[in-house]
């Protein structure tokens, strides 16, 4: 309906009401009645003003949001059309928005997925460059050998890679820095820094973040020959390094508990 029609249905409304008051017989009322139709028509009349004037700005909302769809949602073929003929018009652009609106969001998605991807990927080729940078600046240092097992008792910061070891026993040797294992199942037992204390303790530091508490005995000690330190922790851990004295320090590895047909250690150098 527009407002030229709402406009004639009032004041068609107002005309019958004034007929309809004016066709009653004037002889059978008083002066009295007669002045209380007349305010009884007029409180009508302001009532039904109001209530014109709330549709009539009830109306001006509609018809301009109607037209700001019209203009930013539709076609400029389909700007006159009426609100019956739009009604398929709208559903048909709220539903292409929502879609692209989906799209959007599923590409934002996927490209935050990537960005966190890349992230981890920066971080793991960074401690790979630390790990090297600071095995490259240990083999410049001067190397620093325990001559007892006392000497021991200090923090020593350990330089790895991992190894694998291919072939059998007669016929094997030693594969390095060969991808053979993602990163991220190589950090966990990727060992920095091993605090040898007191009473045979031990706090064994990991390039996860972990952090193991065990016990240690050193077997066979030789300040010139290979011997070895067991580290373990009831059952929960258990660990032997392998340390041999080497003109660049000592040099330490330790097999991987992975489940694989290959045998697979970390290896390099540890320095205090």
């Amino acid at each position: 309906m527009n407002l030229t029609s709402m406009k004639a249905l009032i004041r068609n409304s107002l005309v019958f009401v004034l007929l309809g008051a004016c066709a009653l017989p004037v002889s059978s009322q008083t002066k009295r009645e007669v002045q209380f139709s007349l305010d009884t028509l007029y409180k009508s009349h302001e009532i039904l003003s109001r209530d014109y004037k709330k549709l009539l700005a009830s109306w001006y909302s509609y018809d301009g949001f109607f037209e700001h769809i019209k203009k930013t949602a539709f076609d400029k073929s389909d700007i006159n059309v009426s609100i019956e003929e739009a009604q398929p018009l709208f559903d048909t652009a709220w539903n292409g928005n929502f879609a692209r609106l989906k799209f959007l969001e599923d590409s934002t998605t996927f490209l935050l997925d990537s960005l966190l991807h890349l992230k981890e990927m920066y971080f793991d080729l960074k401690r790979t460059n630390e790990t090297y940078l600071r095995l490259l600046t240990s083999e410049l240092n001067e190397a620093s050998f325990p001559h007892t097992p006392k000497e021991l008792l200090r923090s020593w910061q350990l330089y790895l890679s991992p190894m694998q070891l291919s072939g059998d026993v007669s016929n094997s040797g030693i594969v390095s820095h060969n991808p053979f294992v993602v990163d991220d199942s190589l950090h966990q037992y990727n060992i920095y820094q091993i605090d040898f204390l007191v009473d045979e303790l031990a706090n064994i530091h990991f390039k996860n973040g972990h952090k193991q508490k065990c016990f240690y005995e050193v077997h066979d000690f030789h300040d010139d020959k290979p011997f070895s330190i067991s580290c373990s922790k009831q059952d929960e851990f258990n660990l032997t390094l392998h340390i041999s004295p080497m003109p660049n320090g000592l040099e330490v590895s330790y097999e991987i508990p992975i489940d694989t047909t290959q045998v697979i250690y970390f290896n390099g150098v540890m320095k205090p």
